[in-house]
């Protein structure tokens, strides 16, 4: 059966009308997206399934309409599909893009100005621990320390017992973790994005338009959600669109940390910012480098990892301030 056929299928099961068109849509690594008519479904074949798009359906259920995102019209698992969830589809042009195209600085600010408004809305969703949200429920860890330890710990595992890993570097990745954690001190916790890049912000005019893909999300510290804004800001030509990444450059995007830190000063307060911030970039890329030797990534993608663990161990990684 054809994806046409499949989706066409997936559709009439939620009597969502006759499918006349079907287009792939750029953007995420681990999820296919299609513009589907007045929809967009997105799905993870059974292989690669973590849960994560049921994970979305129920933090956005949870948030209720207080940040701006697609709405979910329906959403399940399918034999052929796997996980899937299918939203309306919001017009507008993704804000990396945009803020190449459009140098225009008053723009820039009311763009920057709803997307640190539409954090802010986000972290005010409290919690008592920090953890992961399995479908939406929290599953506890005793301590932010705890939860991110385990995190890196269960990756260095796994890449020892990987036999093409680089074992000096696993283990120089230990000795950082056992230098570091101390840093990890303990909450306000609320409800992380975990993945507000600019490439996941939809703007149209001036205005912000949709926050998408909340799959990745988390219980944390306010400031883990700087994690992915900063591998953004440091490395944006790696969340650009496969042929327009010219002239991606961080000088491109300079003033988005000092704008961001003078709209949400509250998320930079944290003690140590700097080494926490290597903590969950260590975190981050360790992942990465366990899916790069299962071939994911390619040998580019496996060089590009070992290159940003290298400055990280290296002490070349994080904000100057």
């Amino acid at each position: 059966m054809g994806r046409f056929q499949e989706v066409e299928r997936v559709f009439a099961r939620h009597g969502l009308g006759p499918v006349s068109t079907v287009q792939p849509l750029a953007g995420g690594q681990l999820n296919v997206a299609l513009r589907v008519g007045e929809y967009v479904l997105r799905y993870r074949e059974t292989a690669f399934a973590t849960g994560s798009l049921p994970r979305e359906v129920a933090v956005l259920k949870r948030l209720n309409g207080r940040i701006r995102a697609p709405e979910v019209v329906a959403s399940g698992v399918d034999d052929l599909l796997g996980e899937y969830i299918i939203q309306r589809w919001i017009p507008g042009q993704n804000l990396l893009q945009a803020w190449l195209d459009n140098p225009d600085v008053s723009v820039r600010e009311w763009w920057i100005r709803e997307w640190t408004e539409a954090v802010r809305a986000l972290h005010e969703e409290r919690f008592p621990r920090p953890g992961e949200l399995v479908r939406g429920e929290l599953r506890e860890y005793p301590s932010w320390r705890n939860y991110v330890e385990s995190r890196i710990r269960k990756r260095l595992d796994l890449l020892m017992r990987t036999p093409a890993a680089d074992r000096a570097l696993v283990l120089a990745a230990e000795r950082y973790l056992r230098r570091q954690s101390g840093v990890l001190e303990d909450g306000p916790f609320c409800l992380i994005h975990r993945d507000l890049h600019f490439a996941n912000v939809l703007v149209e005019g001036p205005h912000l338009a949709a926050i998408l893909d909340f799959e990745l999300a988390e219980v944390g510290p306010p400031d883990y959600e700087l994690d992915a804004i900063f591998r953004f800001l440091r490395y944006p030509w790696l969340f650009a669109e496969a042929g327009k990444v010219a002239g991606v450059t961080p000088a491109r995007f300079a003033s988005v940390w000092i704008r961001l830190k003078r709209g949400y000063p509250e998320l930079f307060v944290a003690p140590h910012l700097r080494e926490r911030l290597c903590l969950y970039a260590l975190d981050h890329d360790l992942s990465c480098l366990v899916q790069a030797y299962g071939g994911r990534w390619g040998d580019t993608g496996l060089e590009v990892t070992l290159r940003r663990i290298g400055e990280i161990l290296q002490g070349r990684y994080g904000p100057d301030a």
